[in-house]
């Protein structure tokens, strides 16, 4: 049954703003990182099994992208190795968010959807960033956002995957996150607790994910041309816990093939 819990999801969002200084390679010798810690309440789940709706292009299993882009100068090389680069947060319970043996950790319960940005802006770029699962609850969400408001408002792109092996694209106004391509299953994507590597392309109003070097998804949307990058954490059930890793997250600047 197609697991679609990022679909349509209503929030009502308190956003406790946590400023946490960081090594981030790209913003100066001292950059900030903006941690925003958003505890949601779901009020109400919509599962759609279509998107006639929705701005989207959605491709098929086997079809190839519909935009080529090349790789330019890399702007950011993250391995998190070193624990004075990433402040730690941790509320005593519910939520914690630090570098840990050589990577990004969230580990999360409940009904929450948490993101840390960066502060750099960014226009037109491909991230690529190496995922761990470590818990056992599969029906979650994880993964990278680009074009974030640097304001912190909520607005921009995510590229998600889940423990179930779901892929989507959504965008996020800050009080839904709404499906740009709605989650569909993909046999590329490892479930459970492993590791999978994820890249999000995003130039122009080019929208891509890719997952383990293969196409999962594209997209055309208008709403967000440039902001800051992100790393995202989402579990909607409450009792149940998310813990992911993020490593080797890297940043280039990007742009289309001649």
């Amino acid at each position: 049954m197609l697991h679609d819990f990022f679909a349509a999801i209503m929030m009502n969002a308190r956003q406790p703003h946590l400023h946490f200084g960081a090594g981030f390679g790209c913003a100066g010798p001292d950059p900030l990182i903006e941690v925003i810690a958003v505890r949601i309440l779901f009020h109400l789940i919509f599962i759609l099994l279509a998107a006639a709706c929705l701005n989207t292009h959605n491709i098929k299993p086997g079809r190839l992208p519909t935009a080529g882009y090349r790789y330019l100068d890399l702007a950011v090389d993250e391995t998190f190795d070193h624990i004075g680069d990433w402040r730690s947060y941790d509320d005593g319970g519910a939520l914690s968010m630090n570098v840990e043996d050589g990577a990004y950790r969230m580990d999360l319960t409940g009904s929450q959807y948490v993101w840390t940005q960066a502060s750099a802006s960014y226009r037109d770029v491909i991230i690529e960033t190496t995922v761990t699962q470590i818990s056992d609850y599969d029906y979650n969400a994880f993964g990278i956002a680009c074009r974030l408001d640097p304001a912190n408002s909520g607005r921009g792109y995510f590229f998600l995957i889940s423990g179930d092996g779901h892929y989507s694209i959504r965008w996020s106004n800050g009080r839904s996150l709404d499906g740009i391509v709605s989650a569909a299953p993909s046999d590329q994507i490892h479930t459970g607790k492993a590791a999978n590597r994820i890249r999000a392309v995003c130039i122009d109003d080019y929208l891509a994910l890719w997952v383990n070097g293969q196409f999962a998804a594209e997209a055309r949307d208008r709403r967000a041309v440039q902001g800051v990058v992100g790393l995202a954490g989402l579990m909607n059930y409450e009792g149940r816990r998310l813990e992911v890793e993020f490593d080797d997250l890297k940043i280039w600047h990007a742009a289309f093939d001649d």
